[in-house]
Order: structure tokens, then C-alpha cells, then sequence
């Protein structure tokens, strides 16, 4: 980059999370790349280097790619570094559907086995689309044995918490019972013959075959990775049901036919397309998709969690579907100017990239606790057979030992700034960096702030991300453990000409801000769009305002501007607005 970028990006963004590269593997947190590609072309010549060293799903290497620059990517996580590979891959349509058909071809036999039937209404040949299945459930009252599937449902098909015995006819809960081997109840059966598809019970063959025990019959190599009790995301619930390992994660027939699939996959002469798209069919064909009388129910992100009723999908009725994505994904980047390469390596020791080689950094790092990310990637990095070094990571987790990965708030300081310390150095002279950050909690927008300091960086302006809706970093905020709206922030930095420090305020000066901060949220509630006018985005908002005025962020985690807001405006149908009483109390602070 031949020229000094002056002032920072001071655009709001909005990118939705609609596009195919956005849509062809699923990933914890993604930042839409049509988002990025802004503050790229600002801060950014073409043919120019951008680095994301917490690369997670290659967003950041796919926006350089359509801007024409370089991308550099890395992440400790070998599932991000793989998702990422296949991201940026940027095959040859054709090559993709080659490979997709020799693929699919080469294992017809097996899929007919496995998931072939016959049509009720014809009697041509079909093939199982889906298959529901129940637990079995002990009454705790008389012991008889049931079917969730019988003793939860309604009669218009919903679930009901209070469970009903079939034989004794008692209530009873869930959590009251014991639980035993699953069993298949429904099948959705699609013909080509007479182009019917139709959801019925199964017949005494397709139990047959869908209960048939073959885990050690299958010849293709498959997972066998423990899932252990140290783990974030391991509950006790998973012993119950039989879940010890990745493997049991599946059915027996799923995990036969994602063993043969991935086996094929890996000897492709487009392996690292084909394994992309198979990783992204993985946690479909889980256990992990709970029925639901309307549609298919989308795993529970940040868990692991297995629910009684569950969808077991055909596996290569998956595969096809995403093979036409990974095509579509193909075609997007024909054309792209740029590249990417991506690597696996700490975010605290980018090693070979040298000192100022890079003109510009886009990253999106960890937001403290929001995301245990090794075991959410269980079990992609099952299938991969490379887990993630946990000791590295930089999340906070003081449930955990130290020797699994537990880390408190300081640990988790440390690493971000060793990380902001490795991006100094490889920046050029004038170069600027933006991360992406948000948090309920002000004790880590304090921590971070501290790691960017320490690392010798200096935040020229923060600006807001909409997302459109929240990732799912944002999970914990539904259930109000730790709260993260889809209204991200982009901080921008560059290395410090001098070191700015935060002042420690007085009570008078704390009253002060806060002051400040509530003109700030009137003057904005005055002209704001209903969605801008959400707690969620009112504590970006906030977040945003402390930053640029280089004030402190205690007393503003999510709970205290929630407060703030009720002490001073109204909600109405979740957007808060300007009420008489407020306006009145602020002309006579003499605030307006």
C-alpha cells in the first residue's frame, strides 16, 4: 500500500446473512463478507495483504477475495481452518460437479441399501427421506415402558411437558424417567415412480432396517473420539442416552453411510471441496435435529443437546443438496480478482508472517465466555481427527482445569494481547487494524480495552455491525447468561504514536458520563428506525459512545443500561422511546 489512510471507516454496516457464501457451511459466528469488503477498499489498495488471525469460517479471506486483495487467514481450531480452506477454494464449477457425480455415482448401491423402500401407492421404487425417532421412557409410577413419542404428544400433534402413561395413565415429567434406546415411529418416503412424497408409519422391513445393528460391520473408518465429562458442553444426560463417543452422536445407518461418504471424499482429487461439503451435511445428520410437527427444528446451538424426538435424514438426499451449494459457491468466486490462503496457527505467534508485511487486519476474535468453540466443533473436529489445542484458546472458562482449558478473565487478557502484539508487528508503517467485538459484561470490555493498550494500539473510532440477526454469539443472550446482540462493534486501531490512558473517574465525573450518555440516547431516540431503537442495539450504542469518548466501562454492562433506559425513557412493544417525563427532567438538568 502506497498511500496513508488518515481517518478511519466511520460508516454504519448493514450486510445480511443471505448470500450463498454465507449460507454454504454453517459456522458459530460468521461476519457477512459483503460487510467487510467496505472497511477493506478503505483502508486498502488492490493487490494489497489482509490478515484475520482468528479466521473462524474464512469471511474475511472471501471478502478479500471479491475485493481483489490477498487474505491471509489462520485460526488454533483445525474445523475453522478446514471450513475456512473450503471457503476460499474458489474450484472450477466443473471440477465440482465431476467430482460431486463420481462421488455420488460411486456409492449408489450402498444409499439404495441403506435408505431405499417401496412406495405404498405404487409399489415402484422409493427412498426414506427422513426418519423420525422416540425414546423409550419408564413411567416412574407403575415401570411400564412407552414411547415418548406416544406419552408426549397432543392431539394436534404438539409436545406437551406433562407426560402420560399409556398403562396407568399418571403424569409424570421427563426428567422423572428413565431412558432407553431409541425407536423409529415415522417415515417420509419420496417416489420417483409417481412423484409422491408422503409421511406414514414404518413398515416391519423399514423398522428392520433402520434398527439393524451395524456399528461393527462398517468397513470405512468413522470417529470414535470420546466425548468427555471435562468438557463445557458435555452433560449427564448424555450417559443416559448412550453417548460416549462422537460416534454415538449418529444412527447406526447415518453413520455407515458418512463413513463411506467421507472415506470417497478424502481420495478426491477435490478432496478439499468434497470434505467441505460433507462436514457441512455432519451435524444434519446427527442426532441432533429435533422433530417438530411443522418443519425440522435447527440444532441448539452453544449445547450438544439430544432430544427425545429426533429426525434421522438421508444422508446422501443431504449430500446432494449441498453439492449444488458448494457448485454455487464455485460459480460466486469464478471471477474474483483476490486470493486466500489459510494456515493453522495461534492468533498469539503468527509465525512466517513477517514483520510489516500486512496493510490492513479485519478480525472477529473470541468474545470472552459467549462460545466454547473446541466443543462446539466437536464434532466436525471428530471427523477430522484434529481437535483443537484447548489450553490456547482465548475464551474465558473457569469452570474447567487449567490442564483442560480453564481460563479466567486475566488469562484470557493476556492471550488477546499477546494476539494485538503479533498484529503490530506484522502491520506496516500507517497501517490500521478493525476488530469486531461485543459484550454484555463491562468487565471484559475492560479487559479487552486493556490488551489493546497494553499491546501498543489506539482506538480511532468505533462503528456498528448489524448483522440483520443474531449469530450465535448471541445465543446466551436468550437465555440471559451472557447477553451479545446481532449490532456488533468494529473497533478501529492502529499502533499508537502516543499511549492514551483511560482515566479513573470520581463519583461526580461517573454522574457526569452518565449524564452524557443519557443526552447521547435522547438525541438518538429522537429520529431512530424501530430497529435501532431495541436494548440490544441501545447498548451497542452506549458501548460505542464510552469508546470514542475514551470513558470508562464500568457500571454499563447490559443489565445497567437496561436499567438506565427505564430510568429515563419508555418501552413500548420492545423500542424504547422519549417520554414527556424525560424530556422534561432533561431540560431541567439543562441537557437540551
Amino acid at each position: 500500500m502506497s498511500r496513508i489512510v488518515s481517518e478511519p471507516f466511520r460508516d454504519q454496516v448493514t450486510a445480511s446473512k443471505g448470500s450463498v457464501f454465507y449460507r454454504t457451511h454453517s459456522y458459530h459466528t460468521k461476519v457477512p463478507p459483503q460487510g467487510i469488503v467496505p472497511m477493506i477498499e478503505h483502508y486498502t489498495d488492490l493487490g494489497d495483504t489482509v490478515l484475520d488471525p482468528f479466521c473462524g469460517s474464512g469471511m474475511t479471506g472471501v471478502a478479500a477475495m471479491l475485493s481483489g486483495r490477498l487474505g491471509v487467514l489462520s485460526d488454533l481450531s483445525p474445523a475453522a481452518v478446514h471450513i475456512a480452506r473450503g471457503h476460499v477454494a474458489a474450484p472450477s464449477p466443473d471440477a465440482v460437479s465431476r467430482a460431486a457425480n463420481d462421488l455420488l455415482s460411486g456409492l449408489s448401491e450402498i444409499e439404495h441399501d441403506l435408505y431405499g423402500t417401496q412406495c405404498a401407492r405404487c409399489d415402484g421404487s422409493a427412498r426414506i427421506e427422513y426418519t423420525v425417532w422416540s425414546d423409550i421412557i419408564t413411567c416412574p409410577v407403575c415401570s411400564s415402558k412407552m414411547l415418548f413419542w406416544d406419552a408426549a404428544r397432543r392431539p394436534d400433534g404438539t409436545l406437551s411437558k406433562a407426560l402420560t402413561c399409556q398403562s396407568c395413565r399418571q403424569s409424570f415429567r421427563k426428567s422423572e424417567s428413565e431412558i432407553g434406546a431409541p425407536r423409529p415411529v415415522l417415515v417420509s418416503v419420496a417416489c420417483s415412480s409417481c412423484g409422491t412424497r408422503e409421511q406414514r408409519g414404518l413398515t416391519a422391513r423399514e423398522v428392520e432396517i433402520a434398527s439393524r445393528s451395524r456399528r461393527t460391520s462398517i468397513k470405512d473408518w468413522f470417529p470414535t473420539a470420546p466425548l468427555e465429562p471435562w468438557r463445557e458442553m458435555w452433560r449427564g444426560q448424555h450417559g443416559k442416552m448412550g453417548i460416549h463417543t462422537a460416534a454415538d452422536f449418529f444412527t447406526d445407518r447415518n453413520l455407515e453411510a458418512l463413513a463411506a461418504v467421507w472415506a470417497r471424499a478424502r481420495n478426491s482429487e477435490e478432496s478439499t471441496t468434497l470434505m467441505f461439503a460433507v462436514t457441512a451435511i455432519v451435524n444434519r445428520a446427527s442426532r441432533r435435529y429435533q422433530w417438530n410437527p411443522k418443519r425440522p427444528t435447527n440444532v441448539l446451538s452453544g449445547t450438544l443437546y439430544i432430544a427425545s424426538l429426533t429426525y434421522e435424514f438421508n444422508v446422501f438426499s443431504l449430500l446432494r443438496r449441498k453439492l449444488a451449494a458448494v457448485r454455487q459457491l464455485a460459480v460466486a468466486q469464478k471471477n474474483s480478482p483476490g486470493s486466500s490462503v489459510v494456515k493453522q496457527r495461534s492468533a498469539t505467534n503468527l509465525s512466517g508472517v513477517a514483520d510489516h508485511s500486512i496493510d490492513y487486519v479485519f478480525t472477529d476474535p473470541p468474545f470472552g465466555a459467549n462460545i466454547y468453540y473446541s466443543d462446539a466443533s466437536f464434532l466436525w473436529e471428530a471427523w477430522l481427527d484434529d481437535f483443537t489445542i484447548t489450553t490456547e484458546e482465548a475464551i474465558v472458562s473457569t469452570s474447567l482445569k487449567a490442564s483442560h482449558g480453564g481460563k479466567t478473565l486475566s488469562d484470557y487478557e493476556t492471550l488477546m494481547s499477546a494476539s494485538f502484539e503479533e498484529i503490530v508487528r506484522v502491520l506496516k508503517p500507517g497501517a490500521w487494524a478493525s476488530v469486531m467485538f461485543h459484550n454484555s459484561d463491562d468487565a471484559v470490555w475492560s479487559s479487552l480495552e486493556r490488551a489493546i493498550e497494553s499491546a501498543g494500539l489506539n482506538l480511532e473510532s468505533a462503528i456498528a455491525f448489524d448483522k440483520s440477526q443474531p449469530s450465535f454469539k448471541g445465543v446466551k443472550q436468550l437465555t440471559n447468561q451472557e447477553r451479545v446482540s446481532s449490532f456488533d462493534l468494529v473497533l478501529h486501531l492502529r499502533p499508537a504514536t502516543f499511549q492514551r490512558q483511560r482515566a479513573k473517574p470520581t463519583i461526580a465525573q461517573d454522574r457526569a458520563v452518565r449524564d452524557e450518555i443519557v443526552t447521547a440516547l435522547t438525541t438518538h431516540l429522537r429520529s431512530a428506525p424501530p430497529r435501532l431503537r431495541s436494548t440490544p442495539y441501545l447498548h451497542s450504542f452506549v458501548m460505542r459512545t464510552l469508546l470514542e469518548h475514551n470513558w470508562p466501562f464500568r457500571g454499563y454492562s447490559y443489565g445497567d443500561v437496561e436499567s438506565l433506559l427505564s430510568a429515563n425513557f419508555e418501552n413500548r412493544d420492545g423500542a424504547w422511546r422519549i417520554s414527556e417525563q424525560s424530556d422534561t427532567s432533561q431540560l431541567n438538568k439543562g441537557l437540551l
